[in-house]
């Protein structure tokens, strides 16, 4: 018989002796069966043979003796383990609960770092990472066309037939116009977003139905009835889900059959409440007619680069010799994901937050990595004396990492409900343009980053304490009687990890405020207008009710007229275009009687009374007036940009323009006259330039009228809230199917900047939160090297040292730490200003004052934070000191 060998493979590998002592056992028990039957008279050699074959495989027997004998080493292994965890668990706690100061300090620290960064992961993961709700939703695209300048504008109707019949790299191809109209129908007249669609949207998003049907290609043909779909939203919270048999609605003076309810999960355009389909005969053939834009589904096999690339040629055949403006005409396409669309400027914004957000965790963990250095300094006699009775080095490194470890869960558990209550700020401060935010919740994934930072935490800031700790020199440990050893070869350590917490401090502060100065920058810029006691109101009219433009037109001039007569108003005024209400169209403009004679600037409709509400100041000639009524001589009033831009070096003052595009009269040549001269309005944004602009009467020019119109309201009293019942009341009684869309200017203003204001806030809070954390790390540092230098400090002081010397030595010298981390983090800014540049306004990011004022602060929080352990360590009578030593 072969019995294995100690020296075979399995006894290698499950640890020493257990191949050998089976064998053994094996050769025992063999060599006793031989002997009893030599004994009963059998041939030694026989009996040898008789007992292996009585005994059965061997080789079989031993295995199974190895993998019993094997699985039990195992579970005593497991069971030893699970032991010593325990007691280090245990002996952590306690050692946590011993020193309840040391243990709240960490928690919050690591609290505010983890719950930082947890707030802004979880809004990061909703909108930038997570899909968008739609099947492959990858292959989703958003396209418009691009302009001679090099920017976007809407897609000319007949460029996207062309598209949508040419192009091959598509599923499906759609074209969408959405804005906010009258809806009549439900329970009372409200303001609803509408959506004009061809009908491919419902393929490009491959979207399914709640309830009734999705409108199909028949739905858009000449004569077909007019249907539509609303949202699941619209449906149950104004329509009270009216069963779709009985449901009609009203949308822009057209009787519409609701067919169908779009399933919860489809919201495109966002906030889209009623989906209509466009009536396909009845648009403009002009490649200059931009109102559209496009979404498609790339097609098998297609990738983004390759569709942009196709359809960039296929536009520019399309508009190849066309006879409309060439200033209008598209030179290509811009195409992006939908992701990437819906997205938009946000994505900056909350990489940046991201970022500043794991600097403060980097400020929290270092600050951690101090105070656990320092803590385990004065616990040196006890490490000391554990490893003088034999305790291994890595037995007192897994000790202190638990313990490590048990104050990260427990600040990642702070760290939940500091970021529940980030979240609820992000969500009452965050901007409309930020998609997705009010989604944005605490779930599974959220937690498993705060777990996985805490353990990344003790992997990292834990394991040098750790190491470094479990190396006590018990002999001087046991000499300093506990009091931590003199030589202090852990300040090197220290310095390292104050220099990182001042320098990431540092860049918070002065990238905060830079932050700050631009958004005054902002604020300060001249706008044109005064918004101060200024009310809007939005206004939609039925078409069904008021057919033409002129009776349009006529109900605003009454209605303008019954509010100019409510107490309490100081002015009112019509007005196309309100400045920040995103609606701001501009065209190709002729000029002094002559059509070939082009310039292109924004159009609006207005009335002296929008001038005088908005405090628009005159800068020469006149306002519109009673002269300038339907029959009168067309007129106009222009900015100073415009008239600077077209006419530089003149009188722009009886000068004539008029609109091509906007209306009919530029075909038979019909020009208004310049009568004034007004101050430049930043309409769209406060942090871009005015923009040349022309402005007619409303009464004259009013086709624009059935599109967009606003009444602004100035109040006499500066209180404009007080105006809205009675704004209300008169709109009532004039037109009770209108309904009332009252907002202070001021509001929309704010609303404006509510992107910048929300990067300002929470990138000051993180500088706020670095300043405090760098502070509270280094007077940690301070307080513990004052506790080492005790004896020094005593001997100096009995010495007859003056205590303000001794103080200005300790200060000074962490004062020079200080400042080395401040002239690193000066260095980390200078490198670092491009990223900043995106966000900046009126400032560079290299501004010394912004620079200058971060310095001043963190230095003066450090110069405290040094000196209040100093002072109280020079406080100590230097005899007491010295006897204890």
């Amino acid at each position: 018989m072969k019995t294995p060998g100690p020296g075979s493979r399995r006894g290698r590998i499950f640890g020493p002796g257990v191949g050998e002592d089976v064998d053994r056992e094996l050769r025992t028990h063999l060599e006793m069966r031989t002997r009893e039957l030599v004994e009963q008279g059998w041939d030694p050699g026989e009996a040898a043979r008789e007992a292996a074959r009585l005994f059965g495989d061997a080789e079989e027997v031993a295995r199974a003796c190895r993998t019993i004998t094997e699985r039990q080493i195992r579970a005593e292994r497991r069971m030893g383990m699970w032991d010593a965890i325990r007691q280090d668990v245990r002996y952590g706690l306690r050692t946590l609960l011993k020193a309840p100061e040391f243990a709240l300090i960490g928690m919050l620290t690591l609290g505010l770092g983890i719950g930082a960064n947890t707030a802004v992961f979880s809004v990061v993961d909703n909108v930038l990472l997570a899909p968008l709700p739609y099947e492959a939703s990858d292959d989703i695209v958003w396209m418009r066309e691009r302009n001679t300048r090099g920017g976007t504008m809407a897609v000319a109707w007949a460029n996207f037939v062309d598209w949508r019949e040419q192009a091959g790299g598509f599923q499906a191809l759609a074209a969408y116009g959405s804005r906010a109209t009258t809806v009549l129908g439900a329970e009372q007249p409200l303001v609803g977003r509408v959506t004009w669609t061809t009908a491919d949207l419902w393929s490009v998003f491959r979207a399914r139905p709640e309830r009734g049907r999705l409108t199909v290609a028949d739905d858009h043909q000449p004569g077909a009835e007019p249907v539509g779909v609303v949202s699941g939203r619209f449906w149950r919270n104004e329509l009270s889900s009216t069963p779709l048999a009985d449901l009609f609605l009203e949308v822009n003076g057209v009787r519409v059959r609701i067919v169908g309810v779009a399933a919860d999960g489809f919201d495109f355009p966002s906030g889209t409440d009623v989906w209509v389909p466009v009536d396909e005969t009845d648009q403009p053939t002009s490649r200059t007619s931009h109102n559209w834009d496009v979404v498609g589904r790339l097609g098998p096999g297609s990738s983004l680069p390759a569709a942009a690339a196709e359809m960039n040629a296929l536009t520019l055949r399309l508009v190849e010799g066309s006879d409309d403006d060439p200033d209008f005409l598209a030179t290509g396409v811009v195409m992006r994901t939908l992701h990437e669309q819906i997205v938009g400027d946000s994505r900056r914004a909350l990489l940046l937050l991201l970022g500043a957000a794991g600097l403060v965790l980097l400020v929290a963990c270092t600050n951690l990595a101090s105070t656990l250095l320092a803590r385990g300094a004065t616990r040196s006699r006890e490490l000391a004396v554990r490893a003088s009775l034999g305790a291994p080095r890595g037995r007192i490194a897994r000790q202190l990492l638990t313990e490590s470890t048990l104050l990260a869960l427990a600040g990642t558990a702070v760290g939940l409900g500091v970021a529940a209550l980030v979240l609820h700020a992000l969500k009452a401060l965050g901007p409309e343009s930020i998609p997705r935010l009010g989604e944005v919740a605490i779930d599974g994934s959220v937690v498993a980053f705060a777990v996985g930072i805490a353990l990344l935490t003790v992997l990292v800031f834990g394991l040098l304490p750790a190491r470094r700790l479990s190396r006590p020199d018990a002999g001087a440990a046991l000499r300093e009687g506990g009091r931590g050893v003199a030589a202090d070869r852990r300040a090197g350590v220290w310095r390292v990890l104050v220099v990182g917490e001042v320098s990431l401090a540092l860049v918070l502060l002065v990238g905060s405020g830079l932050v700050v100065r631009s958004f005054q920058n902002l604020l300060q810029e001249e706008v044109g207008f005064d918004a101060a006691d200024v009310t809007t109101l939005a206004l939609s009219l039925s078409p069904a009710k008021y057919p033409s433009s002129a009776e349009h037109a006529d109900w605003y001039r009454r209605f303008v007229e019954e509010v100019r007569g409510i107490p309490g108003v100081s002015a009112a005024g019509f007005v196309s275009s309100v400045p920040f209400q995103g609606y701001f169209p501009n065209a190709r403009l002729e000029l002094d009687g002559d059509l070939e004679k082009h310039a292109v600037g924004g159009y609006v409709l207005a009335d002296a009374g929008a001038f005088e509400a908005l405090d628009i100041p005159l800068v020469a000639g006149r306002l519109f007036d009673e002269r300038d009524g339907p029959d009168g001589a067309h007129v106009a009033v222009v900015s100073e940009s415009f008239a600077e831009a077209y006419w530089p070096g003149e009188n722009p003052i009886g000068k004539s323009v008029t609109g091509g595009g906007m209306d009919e009269f530029w075909q038979d040549g019909r020009f208004a006259q310049v009568v004034g001269v007004v101050g430049d309005v930043r309409f769209r944004a406060l942090a871009r330039e005015s923009e040349p602009t022309v402005y007619f009467p409303y009464a004259q020019r009013p086709s624009r009228t059935q599109f967009s119109a606003y009444v602004v309201v100035e109040a006499a009293t500066g209180d404009v809230g007080a105006l809205a019942p009675a704004l209300r009341t008169t709109l009532q009684r004039l037109d009770p199917d209108v309904p009332p869309r009252i907002t202070p200017l001021e509001e929309t203003l704010r609303a404006s900047v509510a992107p910048q204001r929300f990067t300002m806030l929470l990138l000051g809070g993180f500088a706020v939160l670095a300043l405090v954390l760098a502070a509270a790390g280094i007077y940690g540092v301070v307080s513990y090297q004052v506790a080492q230098r005790t004896r020094e400090m005593g001997i100096r002081l009995a010495l007859g040292g003056r205590r303000s010397t001794v103080r200005r030595m300790v200060v000074g010298q962490s004062l020079g730490v200080v400042g080395l981390g401040l002239m690193i983090g000066v260095l980390a800014v200078l490198a670092g200003g491009r990223v900043m540049s995106a966000f900046l306004h009126g400032v560079a990011p290299t501004d010394p004052f912004s620079l200058a004022a971060a310095v001043v602060v963190l230095g003066v929080a450090a110069a405290l934070a040094a000196w209040i352990p100093a002072a109280r360590g020079t406080r100590v009578d230097p005899m007491i000191t010295m006897r204890a030593e």
